[in-house]
């Protein structure tokens, strides 16, 4: 193999810190990913990568050398890029981490990201909680929180809304509230992730207040929040797509439209700014264009105050 190929190999394992992450991400297989890296120490003389069982990470001198192979690589893409070098056809599969709400309303829309992209295939993990890309080899986490990691980037992406709902029989023993501050008197149910949490903001009739909700059950799952709204528990702030069928049938209803409910920023997360592999872009201008059409969401376009930061630069 070449000596640029084996740069980028390294790269790309360092900035990924898995072998079968990048073993997908060039259509390989991990051993083919492991043995390019021992040819490589093996030319320097040197350890550049220290293997455990859990995880891998660069020795000193694997740091000092990534800044120059980092250097060569991003030199030949921009030299690739200038004279116009498509990328490829978008094939195999992409691991896509998701919250619950967004990866429901994603499954019902995947039908037409196939039929554009039939060599296509789509690893889903939803959960409200919070992915680690690099450690749960994902190639894209869809997030309401910033990531931490310094070995990933963050983009905004858009805004998710936000609704407020409670059952017809909640309401009719407790009265609905009129004003944001009427929720201290009332019964709420806590939806415990980054970005929705006790304190609930509302922006509409010329307000930005923020109420400071109680109630006796929290939850950091947006299906046990939404059947508990549902069962009467109490008042619930949810992602709008989440309570559709629920506010169509009239199980629930929906409380203090005009106040005008906090959107949550949604964030694309990505293992690396150099290098997104053509089937990562696909699902991430499939998703951005479902945030520009879809009423309860948002593009960024709409969200005052929000970057908007390039996808792919």
């Amino acid at each position: 193999m070449d000596q640029l190929s084996l740069l980028n190999t390294f790269v790309r394992v360092a900035e990924r810190g898995s072998f079968s992450a990048v073993a997908r991400d060039f259509s390989t297989s991990q051993p083919v990913i492991s043995r390019q890296i021992a040819a490589l120490e093996d030319q320097l003389g040197v350890r550049l990568i220290q293997r455990t069982t859990r995880r891998l990470s660069l020795t000193e001198d694997g740091q000092v050398y990534l800044d120059h192979a980092r250097a060569v690589v991003e030199a030949m893409d921009a030299a690739q890029a200038s004279v116009g070098v498509a990328q490829k056809t978008p094939t195999g599969q992409v691991r896509l981490g998701v919250p619950t709400s967004v990866g429901m309303y994603l499954a019902a829309r995947l039908p037409e990201f196939f039929a554009r992209y039939p060599e296509m295939s789509v690893d889903l993990k939803m959960r409200d909680g919070a992915f680690d890309l690099v450690e749960e080899g994902l190639d894209l986490v869809i997030s309401v929180a910033e990531a931490t990691q310094a070995s990933v980037i963050t983009r905004t992406i858009g805004s998710a809304a936000s609704v407020l709902v409670a059952s017809p029989a909640y309401l009719a023993a407790r009265g609905k509230p009129a004003t944001p501050q009427d929720l201290l008197d009332h019964e709420c149910i806590v939806y415990t992730r980054p970005g929705i949490d006790r304190n609930w903001r509302f922006f509409g009739k010329g307000i930005d207040e923020t109420v400071t909700v109680h109630g006796r059950f929290h939850a950091d799952s947006s299906e046990a929040v939404r059947r508990a709204a549902r069962a009467g528990l109490g008042i619930a702030m949810l992602p709008r797509l989440t309570t559709i069928d629920d506010v169509n049938s009239g199980r629930l209803v929906t409380l203090l439209d005009a106040f005008g409910p906090m959107k949550v920023k949604v964030y694309a997360i990505l293992p690396s700014r150099r290098y997104i592999p053509p089937r990562t872009r696909a699902i991430m201008e499939f998703l951005i264009a479902e945030f520009e059409t879809t009423p309860f969401l948002q593009s960024t376009a709409g969200v005052a105050g929000v970057p908007q930061a390039p996808i792919f630069d």
